[in-house]
């Protein structure tokens, strides 16, 4: 049989005596004379008992160990040398030596070299646009493989021959006067730019006035 653990702490305290009961209602009675001190006594000794392992911190270990003297010795010449330069450096800073100021001399050469440098990049530079331009006429000259006459006739052949095997001549008649047209628009507006700026450029101009000229 399964019990849970209502029905087995009900059947414990019932099989339980009455002194015991009894004992257990009251709970536990109050310590007097010696047996409250030796219980006292007892609370102190542990409070202040000490483990059987120690885990307190290691101890510091003294500075015998030669290694490491000659380690912070070390350090301390290092921190001592690193002072005396931050001093000078100071010292050198706050006045005017030979050190912190560029001389005359090598200032004005640094100059000319600047010169001499942009002077050179420019030379190079013209060299370079100089052969560009010769490749550029060496490739303007080459003669073309292709004849681009020939092209144009053989076009104007095959436009013939599709006028007369064509349905609607009226169609191509329509896109030469359309084409005409356009020309002649074309022709009209160069003309009247050209009248235009020989206008302009034959126009009065008077002659400065001179200010200073009573």
């Amino acid at each position: 049989i399964l019990l849970n653990k209502c029905q087995y702490n009900k059947i414990v305290t019932d099989n339980m005596s009455f002194t015991v009961k009894a004992a257990l209602a009251r709970g536990r009675p109050d310590r007097k004379g010696y047996e409250k001190l030796s219980y006292d006594q007892h609370l102190e000794r542990i409070k202040t008992v000490k483990p059987t392992v120690d885990v307190s911190a290691p101890r510091p270990h003294p500075l015998s160990n030669k290694r490491e003297l000659e380690k912070r010795r070390k350090y301390a010449a290092i921190e001592f040398d690193n002072k005396l330069l931050l001093e000078r450096l100071a010292t050198i800073v706050q006045h005017k030596t030979i050190d912190n100021e560029m001389d005359k001399t090598t200032n004005s050469h640094q100059i000319f070299r600047k010169k001499v440098l942009i002077q050179k990049k420019r030379q190079e530079m013209q060299k370079i646009t100089e052969e560009n331009q010769r490749l550029l006429r060496r490739i303007q000259e080459v003669p073309p493989a292709y004849n681009h006459l020939e092209w144009e006739e053989d076009a104007k052949h095959r436009e013939d021959i599709k006028r007369i095997l064509a349905m609607y001549p009226e169609y191509y008649e329509k896109l030469e006067k359309e084409k005409l047209k356009k020309q002649t628009a074309e022709t009209n507006m160069s003309s009247l730019a050209t009248l235009y700026k020989s206008r302009s450029s034959t126009s009065v101009q008077l002659p400065p006035i001179n200010k200073y000229s009573y």
